[in-house]
């Protein structure tokens, strides 16, 4: 999937029935994951968003995964199979910006990272094979889905994953940086998680 303009992942989030938050400086926080239910690469899309008091623009749009690498799609963690997050969902305050080294929150691993903190929908997919099986058993709760630096987009994404996404540092680091203005203007370390699927672009394109 070529990248999307912020344009187009608006009108896609509209088509899905979600919301690009228009507040200043309220951060839309998402994904869009392409239609490969195999690769074990960083072929998915990341993207943060908002607006400021002018109606200017401020985001980022980068390379990512929001797939549990292959790994654990053979070994998954839990009985219940692979989690994966459902797409077509805008995840409403499900993650907590967390930086350990500043609030003395976990974040991920000891990491800055997006920390789940309320309820998610997923899919769960317990056939140990090396695809995705999206419409499977759904399942609601916090299963530690969190947004998190991982390695590069070049390699595989393997063990970075066992259901979360994220991207390397650097773009991690970009999308933190967004999403932080939103905690500079007292709105608030909460963010909803809004996953697209690639198939919502074919009205947008």
């Amino acid at each position: 999937m070529k990248k999307p303009t912020i344009e187009k992942i608006e009108k896609a989030l509209k088509e899905s029935g979600m919301k690009m938050f228009t507040s200043p400086y309220s951060v839309t926080l998402g994904g869009i994951r392409t239609n490969d239910n195999k690769s074990n690469k960083f072929n998915d899309w990341l993207f943060v968003h908002y607006y400021d008091e002018s109606g200017n623009r401020y985001y980022q749009i980068e390379k990512g995964t929001t797939d549990a690498g292959l790994y654990y799609r053979l070994n998954p963690i839990s009985i219940s199979g692979t989690a994966i997050i459902q797409h077509g969902v805008q995840h409403r305050g499900c993650y907590q910006l967390q930086n350990p080294e500043l609030d003395g929150l976990r974040g991920h691993r000891g990491q800055k990272a997006f920390k789940q903190v309320n309820n998610m929908t997923y899919w769960r997919d317990a056939n140990r094979d090396a695809y995705l099986d999206f419409g499977g058993v759904e399942q609601i709760g916090v299963f530690a889905t969190n947004g998190h630096y991982m390695g590069s987009v070049g390699n595989d994404v393997n063990k970075w994953s066992a259901g979360c996404w994220g991207s390397t540092i650097d773009t991690m680091n970009k999308i933190y940086r967004i999403a932080e203005v939103q905690i500079e203007h007292g709105l608030g370390d909460k963010f909803s998680f809004a996953l697209l699927h690639e198939k919502s672009f074919s009205k947008v394109f």
